[in-house]
């Protein structure tokens, strides 16, 4: 019978490199990080390109803001009218390592956060591998290739979905020993757990989970002695960290419950799912791709990641895991491996449909190609089973060979494929320099396998350093410049305003200006070849996120969830670029706008209204009619305000058009302003309407209405008041509560378990 403490995987091999220990491989790992990013890790050049400048950065630099001006980023004021920051979860806002970047000098400290993961996930996967296998160089190779393959390599322009999975091992390790073990490593876990769910990258997290799930199953079938055991430990390990991460989602699912995003979004929005070809990018990397303008390749039609290789070396040793280690592990590694490859493809597959349908919350997710998440965390762990076995068999034997020989076949295949049936924007050139060097580097590696276990080798320790070595440059080379690096002057505060003198862009509660479709069509067409001149050009026309370095608000803007009211206003002007709307622009504040043939020169609009008006005539209608009016160019919002119809009966005010507003103030969290009448008015807020705001005038709370489909009204009495919006949010203090008792509980399950360890005092003889 096996030992529940121990390892549940039947591979043990026969001579294990000691040499290779946890801090040798740490120390390997980080100077294998650091000869492939020395620029970014000496602070000469930080990472710039897509979603690091345009998203990672700026929300990184609002909430560390926010950190130094001692308060919470609960409110982004500056996009979209207005909307949640915490609660989005990707803002990493409770994650305990975002202090890296909010206490060192940024932008490096930011670099430094997302290669610090890329090691963390690496040492994590090497830990993992080596409680199942045993083998010090199988788990060094896992760890070498989890950090180092295609999609974690990307993903170091996300600093949330990095930091997510670099978690991702230490959880799944942590979680198999609680469930077996409990005690202490019950609360480890939990605490990882935790962690990684407050790192906010809900697809791999949701990953995660699946794979801890089929991993409990497996145990719980096998181990029949303690299924009660496992199934309890497993219940109360995903209680514990759903309750001490609940402090970021009772806030998230509020936001989600209000957001643009339902079962069927995945749909709706880019589809992104991979090429049904995709799955010879294992073997040929730069297959059907082409290059950015900065030389990032990327497939045709996918472009979320740049890649999603895991090295060839690795597809070798994973097929020799699955055919000749016959253990239920393995299949349901190399099980969830092809699920993952096959959600990828998306819509084009029944099973993706199947899931779909019956799982119709699977809709809510963006991107199919996400699912590569399980291959490239897997596979790893595969490659450390087939290399353990073939130390154990000292080599290989007539299967290894003839998988040898497929893959070259099928690298040749798929070079002759692209050759032959080429696609537009295809890159010939690329392909069969990829499937070349890929061939070299198969070879290389057979090679030096053969050498490593082969009987009595007594330079098999040497030969262990330089396969991994191999293996690192298969991976780091399979596509070139996958991140652009830029000075780290790019990121300076106050730049634009700067280049702004004679007609500053506006300040908050001051106006909000507008990128035209135009501009933002042409940015994201031409870009330049050098990634420091594209980022400073996008940064100057303020496009997507880039407005939060220099604090100018805009109506526009990229985040993951957008109360869906505000979302489907304020994509108005961008989905019907041909159709003005004047009226609709001087509601919203819309004081500067781009110029008509420039992506950085901006000319005033005369005509905008203050952020708080008073005085209006209040209608009512449903959402599809206030949503129709908002998009007419008779709309009147001088004069009169759409409220919603179930505000008619709490309603008395009229039109008063001697109403007026004084000493307005405004701060990311909190409104402040005068209004006096001769009777009861309507005041109107140009900002988005979401359930934390609460209102008080003169002290007293008032109910907010949603006006104008997606801002905000509140009826004042008449005479001179004050009143006071301030963001309020009730699911955080509600999660904060139940954080602190998970942790409580955590507490206390320390202390029982010590309490019980403790070892009992000796009875003297004699005694009774």
């Amino acid at each position: 019978m096996l030992n529940p403490a121990k390892p549940a995987l039947l591979l043990k091999a026969t001579a294990p490199d000691s040499w290779l220990t946890t801090g040798r491989f740490a120390l390997f790992l980080a100077l294998l990080i650091a000869a492939a990013f020395p620029g970014v890790l000496h602070g000469g050049r930080t990472f710039v390109f897509r979603d690091f400048g345009l998203f990672g950065y700026p929300l990184a630099y609002f909430h560390r803001q926010a950190f130094w001006q001692g308060e919470l980023p609960l409110w982004n004021p500056l996009n979209n009218c207005g909307l949640p920051f915490l609660a989005q979860w990707n803002t990493l806002c409770f994650y305990p390592c975002s202090l890296i970047y909010l206490l060192l000098p940024i932008p490096w400290s930011l670099s430094f956060f997302c290669l610090a993961h890329l090691f963390w996930g690496g040492l994590g996967m090497y830990v993992l591998a080596n409680h199942w296998t045993r083998h010090r160089l199988a788990a060094a190779l896992a760890g070498v290739v989890f950090a180092f393959n295609g999609l974690s390599l990307n993903a170091l322009m996300w600093p949330n979905i990095e930091a997510t999975l670099g978690w991702l091992p230490w959880v799944v390790w942590l979680a198999q020993r609680a469930w077996l073990e409990g005690g202490k490593t019950l609360v480890w876990a939990v605490l990882a757990g935790a962690t990684q769910m407050l790192a906010g990258g809900p697809e791999p997290i949701l990953f995660t989970w699946l794979i801890l799930f089929t991993l409990a199953s497996g145990d719980w079938i096998t181990r029949a002695v303690s299924r009660s055991r496992i199934l309890a430990r497993f219940c109360l390990l995903g209680a514990l960290v759903a309750l001490v991460s609940a402090v970021q989602l009772l806030p998230f699912l509020q936001l989600l419950a209000h957001s643009q995003r339902d079962t069927g979004f995945s749909s709706a929005s880019h589809d992104w799912s991979m090429p049904f070809w995709g799955w010879n990018n294992f073997l040929v990397p730069l297959f059907r791709t082409s290059p950015t303008a900065q030389g990032v390749f990327f497939q045709n039609g996918q472009y979320w990641t740049s890649s999603y290789y895991v090295g060839v070396g690795t597809v070798f040793l994973g097929a020799v895991a699955f055919w000749r280690v016959r253990e239920w592990r393995v299949r349901l590694l190399a099980g969830l491996v092809f699920l993952g490859a096959v959600l990828a493809l998306g819509e084009g597959t029944l099973l993706y449909s199947a899931v779909r349908a019956c799982l119709p919350g699977f809709g809510l997710l963006r991107y199919p190609v996400k699912a590569v998440v399980l291959v490239t965390t897997l596979a790893p762990l595969l490659a450390a089973i087939g290399i353990t076995w073939l130390a154990r068999a000292e080599g290989g034997g007539s299967f290894e060979v003839g998988v040898a020989a497929l893959l070259f076949f099928l690298i040749a295949a798929v070079v002759a494929c692209d050759w032959r049936s080429p696609i537009p924007a295809d890159v010939w050139r690329a392909t069969w320099h990829s499937g070349l060097s890929r061939t070299g580097f198969l070879c290389l590696i057979l090679a030096i396998l053969g050498l490593v276990f082969a009987p009595r080798c007594r330079r098999n320790r040497a030969l262990g350093g330089v396969l991994l070595v191999v293996f690192w440059l298969d991976l780091l080379t399979h596509t070139p410049n996958q991140n652009p690096s830029a000075d780290p002057s790019i990121y300076a505060a106050g730049r634009v305003r700067a280049q702004q003198k004679s007609d500053p862009p506006p300040r908050l509660g001051c106006g909000r200006v507008m990128v035209s479709p135009e501009a933002l069509e042409y940015l994201k067409s031409n870009p330049m070849p050098n990634p420091g001149e594209t980022y400073m050009q996008n940064r100057a026309a303020l496009r997507v996120d880039c407005n939060l370095l220099d604090n100018v608000p805009q109506i526009d803007g990229f985040f993951s969830l957008i109360p869906r009211e505000i979302g489907r206003v304020t994509a108005l002007p961008y989905d019907q670029p041909s159709r003005p709307f004047p009226a609709l622009l001087d509601f919203m504040g819309v004081t500067q706008a781009t110029a008509p043939g420039s992506t950085t020169n901006w000319v005033p609009r005369p005509t905008a209204m203050p952020l708080i008006t008073t005085g209006q005539q209040p209608l009512f209608a449903d959402d599809s009619t206030a949503l129709e009016d908002l998009s007419h160019t008779d709309l009147d919002p001088r004069h009169t305000v759409l409220l919603p119809i179930e505000a008619r009966g709490a309603i008395s005010a009229c039109a008063q058009p001697t109403a007026r507003v004084f000493d307005a103030t405004f701060s990311n969290h909190r409104i402040s302003f005068g209004a006096v009448a001769p009777a009861p008015s309507i005041v109107v807020v140009s900002q988005t309407w979401y359930p934390a705001w609460k209102a008080r005038i003169d002290g007293i709370p008032a109910k907010v209405w949603r006006a104008n489909y997606a801002f905000q009204a509140l009826e004042v009495p008449a005479g001179r008041h004050r009143i006071e919006l301030a963001y309020e949010d009730r699911m955080l203090q509600m999660g904060a509560v139940l954080s602190a008792c998970g942790l409580l509980i955590c507490g206390g399950l320390l202390c029982i378990v010590a309490r019980l360890q403790q070892p009992q005092p000796a009875v003297p003889a004699g005694a009774e």
